[in-house]
């Protein structure tokens, strides 16, 4: 006789439902859109302590929500994805109308709208080009970025700049993965000449340069304080250092706590710059 859903073997010992997608470190980045967010709504005026709680609540529960959903299409591991997704998806959903009910709800909405697409984008680049694809992993830090405008609106409502802060957030955070990707392809390969170095690593160093561009345009129109644009400058020097010297095995924990760094001195710097008159 077949087994009925509830007779199913249960996920062998080896193989369990983590808190956090195990797939690419992007996910410890809603840690500092969340940073972002918060600095730039208590620079720009907001006094909302409900709000921050609000908002860390809701980062709270971004990331095992994340692992879940990021589970579905595992084998083994899809039923207790499913129960997962399911429960913090409904506390995320209570979240969701506390911050309608206490924020601005046109632009919160939006960003939820938003976040829902991008989910869903997620989803269809995970099952079509792979868990560690840089169409996926991009795709989900577009979705972590969203992060820093739902703490920004929570704490201090609707400004001229909040839409800019996801934006700021991707085009940092974004840039790590053609740069992490390059920097572990190398330990599987001899040593390359500096101009091999560069020529490979021309992707990562395009997004740091199509960065700076597009900050610089936005000081020069007069759209953001000139601060923003010098947010982009740990990672990019970072990005350059990194794909030109000689190395063969980067450490990874020691690219790990660099990362952290960079992106910890970018929020708190965005976060000043974006909500500063230009």
């Amino acid at each position: 006789m077949p087994r009925t859903m509830d007779e199913r073997p249960p996920a062998s010992p080896g193989v369990r439902l983590r808190m956090v997608p195990k797939e690419h470190g992007a996910s410890f980045m809603s840690a500092h859109a969340l940073l972002l967010g918060i600095v730039a709504g208590f620079v720009g005026g907001g006094r909302s302590v409900t709000g921050l709680l609000l908002a860390l609540v809701v980062g709270a529960l971004f990331l095992p929500f994340t692992a879940a959903v990021s589970a579905l299409t595992h084998r083994k591991l899809a039923p207790a994805a499913r129960r997962r997704t399911l429960e913090i998806g409904a506390a995320l959903a209570i979240a969701g109308a506390l911050a309608l009910w206490m924020g601005p709800a046109r632009e919160l909405l939006g960003v939820a709208v938003t976040g829902g697409v991008l989910g869903a984008l997620y989803l269809i680049a995970r099952i079509r080009t792979g868990p560690r694809s840089m169409v996926t992993e991009l795709t989900a830090i577009a979705g972590i970025s969203l992060l820093a405008p739902l703490a920004w609106l929570l704490i201090a409502g609707p400004s001229t700049r909040w839409q800019l802060a996801p934006v700021a957030a991707f085009l940092s955070f974004g840039g790590t993965v053609p740069y992490v990707r390059e920097r572990v392809r190398r330990r599987r390969l001899r040593e390359p000449a500096l101009a091999r170095r560069m020529r490979e690593g021309a992707l990562a160093l395009a997004w740091q340069a199509a960065t700076l561009l597009v900050a610089a345009a936005g000081v020069s129109a007069g759209r953001i304080h000139p601060l923003v644009l010098a947010s982009f400058v740990p990672g990019a020097v970072k990005t350059l250092g990194g794909i030109a010297r000689p190395e063969t095995a980067p450490p990874m924990r020691r690219l790990g706590y660099v990362e952290t760094a960079v992106s910890t001195a970018f929020a708190v710097m965005a976060g000043i710059g974006l909500a500063m008159a230009s």
